[in-house]
């Protein structure tokens, strides 16, 4: 004899609804992973106000999303095929609402049934149980951590986009607020340089106007000088008369024989003071307002690797693929053949650019000023390495965990590296075209030091060195 069909309890239990406490109909399910009929739960949101939420766990849906079940909405239309009347008559589960008895009377009636009819036969409802419970259970869990997955995908993507929003509009303040600085300071240049105009302007049309009445005044007296000469003879003593002419034309000699025209040296002065370099020197003058500073980087040689030969004013650096006999010191490197800058930096933000020309192979950067100069070195942000790296004449990479390759459309012959110690910045650029080669976002818990690795010399391949360019 067949035993007793199961319970519907633990079903109906799963297929009921919170809100109407009914079979589920249309059943959807909210981000929160709480499942509710498709109307009931639109219609709670009608009643709820703003902003919507779950009405179980009052998880906040500001955009009023839900998932179909097509699967869970197909297992209960299964289910409630085989309750008493068929398909469409709507039985409630048990222990909801009034009618909570209806299921336990289906089941006895179904339980009288298997123990009347032959023993073979099944009742469809143990059948229809039993099929839920097994294959299309764990096929709705399986969907249901799919969804929960999905939406904790969704919504970090949607964090991503809301917090690369922010950033580009955070950036396009600073551009307005850098473009800005300059801005007001050419602006106030500008009217510097006319005021100085107008000033020297004024002091040489004044000298001019002096001038113009000196020689108008000088004018009237020859005029009138000339008027006495032309006129007839004086009848007095003749011996009186040449003495007067001879002081006359002293005075003349002296006063009116070389007059004075106009100081155009001075209108020299003004033309090579206004007239000049105006945007060379303001370019030069414009460094004081730059909020990044431009260290003159030089070389340090208690941390050159002993085959490096660097210059005198310590600005270049090359191999010279013969070992010197120096003391192997803590600082120094004795495998790569690198070299530190002198100066660390420990706040701020700074700018400096190396000439690489046509070097086959060379690595550029910052380091920690704790990271490891003996041996062999694994170059990557977590050694406290943040450098980019040029291998046989082509291949440019960014030391990064992953490292990247970078694919420039020209390889760069002089790099720009720019530090920005708070802000946990080292960027690479193309320094002849300003263009960005690479960032890294590095967190410096530590002086960093600028690095530099002229490569190995190659036979002579590479022997051509690294150059610390001055800027103006």
């Amino acid at each position: 004899m067949a035993s007793n069909p199961p319970q519907l309890g633990c079903l109906s239990e799963e297929f009921s609804c919170p809100v109407c406490l009914d079979w589920l109909r249309a059943p959807v399910t909210l981000p929160c992973g709480h499942t509710y009929c498709q109307g009931c739960i639109e219609t709670a949101w009608g009643t709820m106000g703003v902003p919507p939420a779950c009405p179980e766990c009052r998880e906040l849906c500001p955009d009023r999303r839900y998932a179909p079940c097509r699967l869970l909405g197909k297992l209960i239309d299964q289910a409630r095929g085989v309750s008493p009347g068929g398909a469409g008559e709507r039985v409630r589960p048990e222990g909801r609402g009034q009618g909570y008895n209806e299921p336990r009377k289906m089941e006895g009636e179904c339980s009288r049934e298997i123990r009347g009819g032959p023993a073979t036969h099944e009742n469809p409802t143990h059948q229809a149980t039993v099929q839920h419970q097994e294959e299309p259970a764990s096929a709705e869990a399986q969907l249901e951590s799919s969804l929960a997955q999905l939406l904790r995908l969704k919504r970090e993507v949607e964090e991503r986009i809301w917090n690369h929003q922010a950033t580009v509009l955070g950036l396009g303040d600073h551009i307005s607020a850098e473009f800005g600085k300059l801005r007001g300071w050419l602006a106030a240049r500008e009217e510097q340089w006319q005021v100085g105009l107008r000033q020297a302007g004024s002091r040489q049309l004044r000298a001019l106007e002096r001038n113009l009445q000196e020689l108008e005044g000088k004018c009237h007296a020859a005029r009138e000088m000339l008027m006495e000469t032309q006129g007839p003879l004086p009848q007095g003593d003749v011996a009186e008369f040449l003495t007067d002419i001879k002081s006359f034309l002293t005075w003349a000699k002296q006063h009116l024989a070389t007059p004075r025209g106009p100081n155009t040296g001075s209108m020299w002065q003004i033309l090579g003071q206004f007239k000049g370099p105006i945007q060379y020197t303001a370019w030069k003058d414009m460094k004081s307002i730059l909020s990044i500073d431009l260290p003159q980087v030089t070389l340090d040689p208690t941390t050159a690797h002993p085959c490096l030969v660097l210059s005198e004013d310590r600005t270049r650096v090359r191999d010279g693929h013969h070992r010197r006999p120096l003391p192997d010191t803590p600082a120094r490197f004795d495998f790569c053949v690198a070299v530190l800058g002198a100066a660390a930096f420990a706040s701020g933000r700074c700018y400096w650019e190396v000439e690489v020309g046509e070097k086959q192979a060379w690595t550029l950067g910052v380091v920690h000023a704790s990271i490891n100069r003996k041996g062999k070195i694994q170059a990557s942000p977590s050694k406290g390495f943040w450098v980019i790296r040029l291998r046989g004449g082509t291949e440019l990479m960014a030391k990064d965990m992953p490292p990247v390759v970078l694919r420039p459309q020209n390889l760069p012959h002089r790099i720009g590296v720019y530090l920005d110690y708070e802000g946990g910045q080292v960027s690479f650029y193309d320094a002849h075209s300003m263009s960005h080669l690479y960032t890294f976002s590095a967190c410096f818990a530590e002086r960093v030091y600028p690095y530099f690795c002229p490569g190995l010399y190659d036979s002579g391949g590479n022997a051509t060195p690294l150059k610390i360019c001055p800027l103006p």
